[in-house]
């Protein structure tokens, strides 16, 4: 009976070991709850338990007064954000997780204003708003929340004149951050006018972004839209802005729409028992059921869900989207050529994009490898 009762335990400590790479089953979609946990993730990497600290020219003057009480709030906040990132990467009341730390964030951002950073502002708040959703509806409060960001992003530069006129983008991409692209151009062209275009195209962008993304029917181009307009921006001016693009992209996650049903998968049994395997140990919820295609059959995979069935490299790129552990992967992957190149900035500029567009141009909704067969 001992030996019995102790398998047991394992198989329990075992499930609940795995249960940080399960996203089925709690109180929020898949998705969401993905973008929960990276978030959590990000943030945790980049020091926020430590940027936890007593209040410091707060922007309520009410939250001074925990400073007649050295370390109460710092090490209360500290605490709840622990508890609840553990609760929240563990799958434990989740919901309640996710408002616990966007709550912690944005008064810890609010308590001190040399602490306050938009891109930490806008983890918190998507973690406020998705424990506020539930697993019966779209994110509707993300979707809003994106539009709010972007269209305060576009009205601040509309209400600049140095916007209009090219001056502050002259200014920082000229004088602060010695862009050599835009410095190159810049001389090719009369004075400010790659500056204008530059400011135009972004506020112009930015609204746009903000109005299109709260409809349905415009929604997906617009999610690409914003993909492609800040990896370009990246791309010019090499920099990220904090991890306000990290976190943008995380954001993203929440408008994926994972299947409930499972994942009925066909390959080619001789040449994809590698992919196979790879996939099943990414899907810890066990919802892709793999089996061989019949040797007779043209094609290499297939993919076939409640509303439609692909082949090849189109059912490749749904697997990969409807599979969590994927983005899991990517960013260990983007932290990881981070730290490694992180005193060679330009390798680390270069290979994060070669590895960014490589990732977006395979998955843009074009046939780049479509044959007469597949069609």
């Amino acid at each position: 009976m001992k030996k019995k009762s102790g398998g047991l335990n394992m198989n329990n400590t075992t499930a609940f070991l795995l249960r940080p790479f399960q996203f089925e089953g709690t109180k929020l979609h898949p998705n969401v709850l993905l973008m929960c946990k990276l978030l959590v993730i990000l943030m945790t990497a980049h020091h926020i338990i430590t940027d936890i600290e007593d209040p410091f020219v707060p922007f309520i003057a009410a939250l001074d007064g925990f400073n007649d009480y050295p370390y109460v709030f710092k090490y209360t906040l500290r605490t709840l954000y622990v508890l609840s990132a553990f609760a929240l990467i563990f799958n434990i009341k989740v919901r309640t997780a996710s408002i616990t730390i966007g709550l912690v964030v944005i008064l810890n951002m609010l308590g001190s204003l040399p602490l306050f950073a938009n891109h930490t502002f806008i983890c918190g708040c998507a973690l406020f708003l998705a424990g506020l959703t539930n697993d019966k509806e779209p994110p509707y409060l993300l979707i809003l929340q994106l539009s709010l960001v972007y269209f305060g992003a576009s009205i601040n530069k509309f209400l600049e004149p140095d916007w209009w006129s090219g001056a502050f983008m002259d200014t920082w991409l000229g004088t602060a951050r010695h862009n050599a692209v835009y410095l190159y151009v810049s001389e090719l062209l009369p004075e400010l006018l790659l500056a204008k275009l530059l400011s135009y195209i972004a506020m112009f962008t930015e609204f746009a972004i903000a109005v299109l993304i709260l409809f349905k029917r415009t929604r997906h181009l617009t999610l690409w839209f914003i993909i492609i307009f800040h990896t370009s921006l990246f791309t010019l001016t090499a920099f990220r802005f904090g991890h306000f693009l990290e976190s943008l992209a995380l954001v993203l996650l929440a408008f994926l729409s994972i299947p409930k049903a499972q994942l009925i998968v066909n390959y080619k049994s001789q040449s994809l028992e590698t992919l196979k395997r790879f996939f099943k140990f990414l899907d810890r919820d066990q919802k892709q059921v793999w089996s061989p295609l019949s040797s007779e059959n043209s094609r290499w995979l297939s993919l076939k869900t409640t509303n439609k069935t692909l082949y090849n490299h189109d059912a490749l790129k749904d697997i990969l989207l409807y599979t969590p552990n994927f983005f899991v992967l990517l960013l260990f992957i983007d932290m990881a050529i981070y730290i490694l190149l992180y005193n060679h900035r330009t390798a680390l500029f270069v290979l994060n994009v070669i590895f960014v567009w490589s990732v977006i141009l395979y998955f843009l909704p074009f046939n780049w490898f479509r044959k007469k067969s597949d069609q």
